[in-house]
């Protein structure tokens, strides 16, 4: 069926302008405290050391990949000053969008290198890659509903952007197919989010079609050859994941029972999810199960908390963004890899900042942190890297 006429832009409501507040005293507070240079003494009030007075700031080196290795094999694929919002790559490039200060749509060489802006958006939550696009979805502004917008930028920076769904709510995941772009919105506050929604758009243009309406608080979202996959919370507000053919019919349950749902993949017969407490990924766990439906199996368990994942067909690879300190930094982040059969997960990067967005290729795992120091990369088996 065809999506009815969009309602009008609500009004602007007052949460919203204290959140837009918060974020960006924030923001402007950890970008002040990382970009000038440090003269505070390296022992606090007490006369004892203070390790995070003692971590030497990171200066803004410019927009090229710089091989500063915090450890053997890493590397700094891109710098900024902006937070990342999404992240994906085809071996090549990685691609991802600035949220908040930065508000652009870039592409980097995945060994670094002179950044390609694509186009901007004003508050990019998500990214999928297609054959020859990027899809992003694009929050709009935090104060006023209906500024939400999918996009699709050419990946070779050429050619106008093509607005494929406008005056959204909440779009906060997009999956591309070979021909199609999906994605969810969240609904409203007001009605306790039961007016969510999932839906597909041609990428080359034209009308959207809403597969499912009345999806309550949907998150997470994935697409294969015939089906499309999202999370959804049931009556008693228990996570569960569902998936629907690829242009609408009846949705049918994979899994009960899960806790908040933070991401989701497909790769070949099963599906991957993250199951957590909360919206910080706080004991999370990653779960498969068919796509056909039946039980649902742990793969791989955060010890403290996981922000996102991604898989190939061999492992699971996941950010451990480590405890917030005082001093609004972390310098406990990891990057973790565990086979999809099971095992002890190894460790691929430590002491990150607040990693997050996770991608891989052939060889590496990328991943974004909040330091100025933003998308990072470290090999995948780091025994065989040179």
């Amino acid at each position: 069926m065809n999506a009815s006429p969009p309602p009008p832009p609500a009004p602007a409501r007052s949460w919203r302008w204290a959140v837009l507040a918060m974020v960006v005293v924030t923001q402007a507070v950890f970008f002040y405290t990382r970009c000038v240079v440090d003269e505070r003494p390296t022992v606090d009030t007490f006369g004892m050391p203070n390790p995070y007075l003692e971590r030497p700031i990171i200066q803004d080196r410019g927009m090229l990949g710089t091989r500063a290795p915090a450890q053997p094999g890493d590397l700094v694929v891109s710098q900024g000053k902006a937070l990342i919002a999404g992240l994906a790559t085809d071996g090549t490039r990685v691609y991802f969008g600035e949220s908040l200060l930065g508000q652009q749509i870039l592409a980097v060489p995945v060994a670094g290198g002179a950044e390609i802006v694509l186009g901007s958006g004003r508050m990019p939550l998500d990214v999928a890659l297609g054959k020859d696009v990027l899809v992003v979805a694009d929050g709009g502004g935090l104060m006023t509903d209906g500024q939400g917008t999918i996009t699709a930028f050419p990946l070779d920076g050429s050619g106008e952007p093509r607005v494929l769904a406008s005056r959204l709510v909440l779009p906060s995941a997009v999956a591309v197919s070979a021909t199609h772009a999906y994605w969810i919105d969240g609904g409203t506050v007001e009605r306790d989010y039961m007016d969510g929604f999932v839906a597909r758009a041609p990428l080359a243009g034209g009308a959207h079609k809403v597969l499912a309406a009345g999806e309550r608080a949907p998150t997470g979202l994935a697409v294969d050859a015939t089906h499309v996959y999202w999370a959804r919370q049931d009556v008693n507000k228990q996570g569960e994941v569902v998936r629907m053919p690829i242009g609408g019919g009846p949705i049918e349950v994979i899994s009960y029972g899960q806790d908040r749902v933070k991401r989701i993949t497909v790769v070949g017969t099963n599906l991957y999810w993250i199951s957590a407490k909360d919206l910080e990924g706080t004991r999370a766990t990653v779960r498969s199960a068919p796509v056909k439906g039946g039980p649902a199996l742990d793969v791989a368990v955060a010890e403290s908390r996981m922000c996102s994942m991604a898989i190939d067909g061999e492992s699971v690879y996941w950010s451990d963004p480590g405890e917030i300190t005082g001093a609004g930094a972390s310098v406990r982040g990891r990057i973790l890899k565990q086979p999809l059969a099971g095992g002890e997960p190894t460790v691929l990067a430590s002491g990150q900042d607040r990693p997050c967005y996770v991608a891989v290729d052939a060889a590496h795992v990328y991943f974004s942190t909040q330091s100025l120091e933003r998308v990072k990369r470290a090999p995948k088996n780091p025994a065989s890297a040179p």
